[in-house]
């Protein structure tokens, strides 16, 4: 007698627990592929290269811009003369727009002092986005709709011909993808 309460009882649980598995489906509760995808990512996860003379490296350190501590991911150095980053965002056979917005923050450390400022040029497509004159100790932030580009390209420029001018540190390039639709 308690084997066929304990066999009707389990019967019962696997009842209950697929019909709460079907209602989540029925409800739109189902999660799809698409969904899953983070909601943003780093312009370094795309198909980037060197564009310019100076120096571009991916390096993750803690650097003091502004007196506040920000987690550099990478750097680009443009000495006595320019550093630049070329990245492709979107791929060649894609319609529809991948990402909608590009978020870059960055600056010069507090202990470059005696550097020159620093000319941060963004180009989407080839076509001049947005620039920025920045000296050390300023932190600055950038949003720029993507959602049309294929291809981004970030340069930083030495703003004197004789005096070398130390590196950007970008502590933000994010990506954000656009907000799934509803059906």
């Amino acid at each position: 007698m308690r084997k066929i309460q304990w066999i009707t009882s389990l019967m019962a649980s696997g009842v209950v627990f697929s019909s709460v598995g079907i209602l989540g489906i029925m409800m739109g509760e189902n999660i799809t592929q698409a969904q899953r995808l983070p909601r943003s990512t780093s312009l370094l996860k795309a198909k980037c290269v060197n564009s310019g003379l100076g120096n571009v490296r991916e390096e993750d350190m803690n650097v003091a811009i502004g007196r506040a501590v920000y987690s550099s991911k990478f750097y680009l150095g443009p000495g006595y003369r320019s550093a630049a980053m070329t990245c492709k965002i979107k791929p060649d056979n894609s319609q529809k727009p991948i990402f909608q917005t590009l978020n870059l923050g960055f600056g010069m450390r507090d202990n470059d002092n005696r550097s020159p400022g620093v000319e941060v040029r963004v180009y989407l497509d080839g076509n001049p986005a947005e620039t920025r004159t920045i000296s050390p100790s300023q932190p600055t932030t950038l949003s720029l709709d993507v959602s049309s580009v294929s291809n981004v390209s970030i340069e930083a420029v030495c703003s004197s011909g004789r005096q070398y001018c130390d590196r950007v540190y970008f502590f933000d390039a994010g990506l954000v993808r656009p907000t799934p639709q509803s059906k």
